[in-house]
């Protein structure tokens, strides 16, 4: 994943929590154009930064990261269900999917 992709995450996931980048910012203890500062890539963002910003927004790091974050919740899901299934039910799942 490319730094302008988690960018457009970070905004992404402070739209979801319904938070504007200058809440986050002060939740932070930073200043009220930090957030937006990082979003734009005029300040360098590191990995503790990333995680206060994932708390605040009350977004799991794991979809953060998924390759398709809108649908993570539909896609781990379905993971866990198919995980579930006997071998043979999965046999028949992926023959029903082929047809």
């Amino acid at each position: 994943m490319e730094i302008k992709e988690i960018l457009a995450r970070i905004g992404y996931i402070r739209n979801k929590a319904n938070l504007s980048a200058r809440e986050v910012s002060l939740r932070m203890g930073m200043s009220p154009q930090y957030v937006a500062q990082i979003e734009s890539g005029r300040i360098v963002l590191n990995i503790e930064k990333l995680l206060q910003i994932l708390e605040i927004c009350e977004f799991p790091i794991e979809r953060f990261f998924s390759s398709n974050i809108d649908n993570y919740n539909v896609d781990n899901e379905l993971k866990t269900l198919i995980e579930s299934l006997t071998a043979d039910k999965k046999k028949n799942l992926i023959e029903l999917l082929k047809k």
